[in-house]
This record gives structure tokens, sequence and C-alpha cells, in this order.
């Protein structure tokens, strides 16, 4: 996939297939049409500390954000396949839809930013995890929906290369404590280890049997050492 100002590489998540690109954008949003969002009241607009026109600076951390996920998977505003409709503007940093209830569990949206990437929007390079130190990350989630924290390799079509947790709202999470496969009976569950090159980090929405409605904004990003 070429790389442009406010695009990144294609995505994948836990268990599952292909998914959508990267994106920011400068220009206004639009509405966001999504009938379950709008039943469950007024989309979420919580404003993020770390993020502007979709670039997150989270020192070290830094790059564009993007929503994903795959077709069918869910409905999720706004839409990042080919730079996101209605693109991010200023410091709000939200995503929200519904992801499909699948008898097998494979519904997913995902709000994410890359982790070093300058603001031209060029390569993605990787950081690599400390030996210590923490990740806390901070969320609006209205509809108290459950969400993970993923982290991602370079080859995100790999499970081996795929890190999560449960996300408590500002909950620091030391390294270690990310697995792969992190659902309830999942396997194997293979710790983070420190230098491994990390491109991308996520909020997670994993689906059930069931539709579940999501509105999701990120509020803040801190790395201590």
């Amino acid at each position: 996939m070429k790389l442009g100002r406010f695009y990144g590489a294609a995505t994948v998540l836990a268990g599952m297939s292909l998914l959508s690109a990267c994106g920011g954008g400068k220009t206004g949003p639009g509405n966001s049409g999504d009938a379950a969002a709008d039943a469950a009241g007024e989309v979420n607009a919580t404003p993020s500390q770390v993020v502007t026109d979709g670039y997150l600076t989270a020192p070290p951390w830094m790059g564009f954000g993007f929503t994903a996920t795959d077709p069918g998977a869910a409905t999720i505003t706004p839409d990042c396949t080919n730079g996101c409709t209605p693109p991010f503007t200023g410091n709000t940093f939200c995503m929200h839809g519904t992801v499909t209830g699948r008898a097998d569990y494979t519904g997913f949206a995902m709000l994410g930013w890359n982790v070093n990437q300058g603001m031209d929007g060029g390569t993605m390079d990787t950081w690599p995890v400390p030996s210590t130190g923490t990740l806390t990350v901070t969320v609006s989630s209205p509809l108290d929906t459950a969400l993970r924290l993923q982290l991602q390799g370079t080859d995100p079509h790999s499970g081996a290369d795929r890190w999560c947790v449960p996300l408590v709202s500002g909950q620091a999470v030391a390294w270690g404590s990310f697995v792969t496969n992190c659902y309830t009976g999942g396997t194997p569950q293979t710790p983070l280890t420190p230098g491994t090159p990390i491109q991308q980090a996520a909020i997670l929405v994993p689906g059930l049997q069931t539709a579940l409605p999501f509105d999701v904004c990120l509020v803040d990003v801190q790395i201590a050492p």
C-alpha cells in the first residue's frame, strides 16, 4: 500500500483477517449517520489530551490514527478504509458504531495509532519495548463496553506479533503483562518481551455473539519509565 500524508500500512486484528488503513485529516467532520450510536444518545466527543487533527503525540510515541474492521465485522465511524471519512479534526479522537454479533466472536472494531511516524505521514518506523515501565491509556466510553489494549508489531497478520490486555481506563499496565491471545482460553499466551519492535497500538472492541454498540474516545496515553 502506498504511504501518503495521512495513510499507513494495513492492519490485522486478534485472530482475524485483513483490515483497513490508517488515516487522519484537516477538513471538517460530517454527520455520522450511525443509527446504533445515535440510539444510545449523543455521540461521544470527549477531547483528547494527546491527539490533534488525527496525529498522536505522547512521548516517545507519535503517529497518525486510524480505525479498522473487517468487511461485515462492524459498522464504524469514521471509516478509515481509504482515508478517514469523516476525518479526525481538532482534539477529538473517537470511534462509534456497532460490532456485528457472530457465533465465533469474530466481530471487532479498532481505534489505533502508529507509534513512530513523522507528521509528514511517511514511513512508519518501530519502537522497541523497554525492559521496565508502564503504559497507561485513558478512554471515555459511556456505553461501558469491554475493551482491550493491543500492541502490534511489523507483521500483525501473525497472531505471534500481536499482544493485548483488558483495558481498564487510567490503569497502568506493565509491558510484560501484554500477551498473545489475551482473551479467556486463548492459547498460546506468550508475554511481550523487552526489545520487541512495536509499530502500532490500538483500542479494540472485541465482538460478542450479539450486536455490540460502542462509542469510544481516546483521552490520554502515558508511558512511564
